[in-house]
């Protein structure tokens, strides 16, 4: 017997309806969608994508899609082109220096916030707090995530430093000097390199010592700070770089800041200051032993911490509300110990919990890799103060770029350091006037 049409029409409409539902719920299910920026990376971008595929696979309310946009600059300029445009990403990794150009833009939603926000009870307490200094709010909240967390360690090569007699490495700038000058005796082309000499010479060399950049507390009170690295202190160690230039004890290498690795890596250099993050490429590429000190310093005074480098997460505004539970729940994976531990064995960077060192150092990690424990010791000897919590100008790009060219005309013996540091403290000012002007208004 044959079904009627009125049956059948009923059939239809209810397989009509059921692909109807059936569709709706695949839509339902398809994940949420991120949209993560950040800077290629080289070897350590494989590092980021694993992180990124791990959250991926915990769950599947969000999906966090990576795209590496380039360097730190091309990233944050793409970014700024895409707020502009209404299609900026959920997340974007800047360098720190870029710091008070992202509070001051508008764009930003900050992290504290936001994980309170989204229901996260993070310990605060827990993280290494030089690390979130850099980050924080004038009254103390933090407004991005630490990522890539780096600091300036000093890479040294064993086997020449046995060649040369030298028994341990430095630990003073006099002690640097007199051990460049064995590596050179012993047949090295220099002594010492650095990579991103103004990091060096300049910012670390000032917070390491507790001596202030700028005023403001290092702009860290408001954006009406001025440069005063055109100090006494901080002469004086640029004339003796200059002196070491002068006689092969130390090379310049370059503004990049990998541009001292190669100097490294083919033994043309016994030292070289430079992130402790570059320790996945000197494991690579260094057919000699190698080890980690601590910054050297200047004698008969007490140490601060470090400074640190590297990459942070902004959380940009324009977005829906269901999209930053997305982004709450990505950071919040990437603050759980088990990552910390593997982010820091597979790249360098600093692990930003103390619970997360105290794995690493109970399941001894550091006494087979103790290079690793070198810059997480340099951020914690000391209580930060408020002069050594941070660098913070506007136009901070400009400035360096300025300082770097004023640092390259001392050791080209077309200046002296005072005349040097005068003139960057008096052109990086003209930024910073410029930078103040544009965001007076916001009172940051």
């Amino acid at each position: 017997m044959e079904d009627s049409p009125m049956l059948k029409i009923k059939q239809l409409s209810l397989m009509a309806g059921a692909a109807v539902l059936l569709a709706a719920q695949q839509i339902h299910a398809a994940p949420l969608e991120i949209q993560f920026w950040h800077p290629g990376l080289g070897a350590l971008d494989d590092a980021v994508a694993a992180q990124v595929d791990a959250f991926n696979a915990s769950q599947t309310k969000y999906k966090v899609v990576r795209s590496a946009r380039g360097s730190y600059a091309e990233t944050l300029n793409n970014a700024i082109a895409a707020f502009r445009a209404k299609k900026q990403p959920h997340m974007l990794v800047a360098i720190g220096a870029s710091t008070q150009t992202m509070i001051s833009s508008g764009a930003i939603v900050p992290v504290q916030g936001l994980m309170a926000k989204a229901g996260y009870h993070i310990n605060w307490n827990d993280y290494v707090q030089p690390i979130l200094n850099y980050y924080r709010s004038a009254d103390g909240k933090l407004l991005s995530w630490p990522f890539s967390v780096s600091t300036l360690v000093l890479w040294y090569n064993k086997e020449a430093f046995k060649k040369a007699g030298i028994a341990s490495p430095p630990e003073t700038w006099d002690e640097v000097g007199a051990d460049a000058a064995k590596l050179r005796a012993s047949g090295m082309v220099c002594g010492l390199t650095v990579g991103w000499q103004t990091w060096v010479h300049v910012d670390n060399y000032s917070i390491m010592h507790n001596v202030l950049e700028a005023t403001r507390n290092n702009g860290l009170d408001g954006i009406d700070t001025r440069l005063v690295f055109n100090n006494p202190f901080v002469i004086k160690h640029i004339e003796r770089i200059a002196k070491w230039i002068k006689d092969g004890r130390y090379m310049y290498a370059g503004r990049a800041g990998g541009s001292a690795i190669p100097a490294f890596l083919s033994k043309r250099c016994g030292m070289m200051i430079q992130s402790s993050a570059v320790y996945a490429f000197l494991k690579k590429g260094a057919h000699f032993k190698f080890a980690a000190a601590p910054v050297p310093h200047e004698p008969n005074i007490k140490l601060q911490n470090n400074l640190i480098g590297g990459g942070t997460i902004w959380v940009l505004k324009g977005h829906k509300a269901e999209d930053y539970k997305g982004v709450a729940a990505f950071l919040a994976f990437l603050a759980k110990p088990e990552q910390q531990i593997k982010w820091h064995k597979d790249t360098g960077y600093i692990p930003l919990t103390n619970s997360a060192y105290k794995s690493l150092e109970a399941d001894g990690y550091y006494k087979e890799h103790p290079d690793q424990e070198v810059a997480i010791k340099e951020l914690t000897r000391a209580t930060p103060t408020r002069a050594s919590m941070t660098i913070r100008l506007g136009n901070a790009a400009q400035i360096n770029a300025v300082l770097d060219e004023e640092l390259e005309s001392v050791w080209a013996g077309k200046k002296t350091a005072k005349q040097a540091m005068d003139s960057a403290v008096r052109r990086g000012n003209e930024f910073l006037e410029r930078f103040q002007q544009q965001y007076q208004a916001t009172g940051k």
